[in-house]
C-alpha cells in the first residue's frame, strides 16, 4: 500500500492490484480556488524531519493549552479578588491646638484591625515631619477628640432647638461652648460680636437663624450645617404654612401683603405655579421662605435663576415673556 503526498486526488492504491482504486478522501482542494495547491512535502525537504517539527510544535501547543486550562481551573476554584483602590493622598499634618496637652506613655497598646496600608502612610508622614508613629498618632486623636467633644469647653448636643441671646452667654463669665447635634439654632439680635466669640464652633446643625451684624463671625466658626438664614431687625419674621391642591398664581399684591405684615410663607403647590411678571427678586426672597411644586413652574425670566436655585420643583421650570 503507498500514499502519493503529491496527488491532488488522495487515494490509497495497492501495487499488486492496478485494476480496482478506491477513493477513501475527498477532494481536499477549494471549489473556488482553480490554483494547484503546493505539495505538502517538496523534493527537497526530509519527510523525518518534518514529521519531528511537526511533533515538536505540537508539543509545545499542548503544553500552552494546558497551561490555559490550568489558570482557568484555579479561576473557578479561587476568584481572584480585586485589588483595593489605592489611598487618595494624605494632607499636611494640621497643626495641634495650643490648649491640648498630650502625656506620653510607656505602656504598648495593640490595635487589632489596623489598616496595614494606613499604617504605612501614616509612618512616611510621621518621618516627613520628624515625628515617631506614636507621637503623630497622639496628635491625630487628640485632635479628633478636639473637634468632637469640645476641649476646654461645654458641649451643647441632641438638642432639638436652641435660642441664645445676650443675657445668657454672659452669664457664662469666661467659659466657651460648643453646639453640636443641634436641629434648630436662633441667635438672639441683642448679641454683641464680643459676646458671640464665647461660642467656639457650630456643628451639625440642620438650620441656623442668625442677625446680620453675626453672619461673617458665624461663617468662620460652622462646620456642615444644612442651612444660614441671616435676618434684620429685632426679631424673626413669622413664616406662616400654606398648601394648595391646585394651580397657584402669584400676584404682586400676594408679596405686598406679606411684606406689611412681617411674614414669610412656607409654601407647596399640588399643580403649577405661575408667578405675574411684576414680582421682584427681592420680595420673592423676603416673602417666600420654602417652597415646593409637584408641578410646572412658569415665572418672569429675573426669577428663573433663583427658582431653579432654591425652589423644589417636580416638574419644569419655564420663562414667561416679560
Amino acid at each position: 500500500m503507498m500514499f502519493d503526498l503529491n496527488k491532488k486526488g488522495k487515494k490509497f492504491f495497492d501495487d499488486d492490484d492496478d485494476d480496482s482504486f478506491e477513493s477513501v478522501s475527498e477532494d481536499w482542494a477549494s471549489d473556488e480556488d482553480d490554483k494547484e495547491d503546493d505539495p505538502l512535502i517538496t523534493d527537497d525537504e526530509d519527510p523525518e524531519e518534518l514529521i519531528r517539527f511537526a511533533v515538536k510544535e505540537a508539543r509545545k501547543e499542548g503544553k500552552r493549552v494546558a497551561r490555559r486550562v490550568t489558570r482557568a481551573a484555579r479561576a473557578i476554584r479561587t476568584p481572584r479578588t480585586p485589588r483595593a483602590p489605592p489611598l487618595p493622598p494624605v494632607p499636611p499634618l494640621p497643626p495641634l491646638p495650643p490648649e491640648i496637652e498630650i502625656l506620653k506613655s510607656d505602656k504598648v497598646i495593640g490595635i487589632r484591625g489596623l489598616d496595614t496600608r494606613l499604617y504605612k502612610d501614616l509612618s512616611k508622614i510621621a518621618r516627613k515631619n520628624g515625628l515617631s508613629v506614636a507621637d503623630l498618632i497622639n496628635r491625630l486623636f487628640a485632635k479628633y477628640r478636639y473637634d468632637s467633644v469640645g476641649e476646654n469647653g461645654n458641649t451643647i448636643s441632641n438638642v432639638s432647638s436652641l435660642e441664645l441671646n445676650e443675657e445668657e452667654l454672659v452669664t457664662l463669665d469666661d467659659e466657651i461652648i460648643n453646639i453640636v447635634g443641634v436641629k434648630n439654632l436662633l441667635l438672639s439680635p441683642d448679641i454683641t460680636p464680643e459676646t458671640f466669640q464665647k461660642i467656639k464652633r457650630v456643628e451639625n446643625v440642620e438650620r441656623i437663624w442668625v442677625p446680620s451684624h453675626l453672619y461673617l463671625l458665624l461663617l468662620k466658626k460652622v462646620k456642615n450645617c444644612y442651612k444660614i438664614e441671616k435676618f434684620k431687625g429685632d426679631r424673626l419674621p413669622q413664616v406662616v404654612q400654606k398648601s394648595f391642591d391646585s394651580d397657584v398664581h402669584l400676584t404682586s399684591s400676594f408679596f405686598d401683603y406679606f411684606l406689611e405684615t412681617d411674614q414669610q410663607v412656607d409654601l407647596r403647590v399640588y399643580g403649577e405655579l405661575r408667578i405675574d411678571t411684576d414680582v421682584s427678586l427681592d420680595d420673592f426672597r423676603q416673602v417666600i421662605y420654602n417652597l415646593a411644586v409637584d408641578g410646572d413652574i412658569h415665572a418672569p425670566k429675573h426669577l428663573i435663576g433663583l427658582l431653579f436655585a432654591t425652589v423644589k420643583c417636580y416638574g419644569e421650570i419655564e420663562a414667561t415673556n416679560d
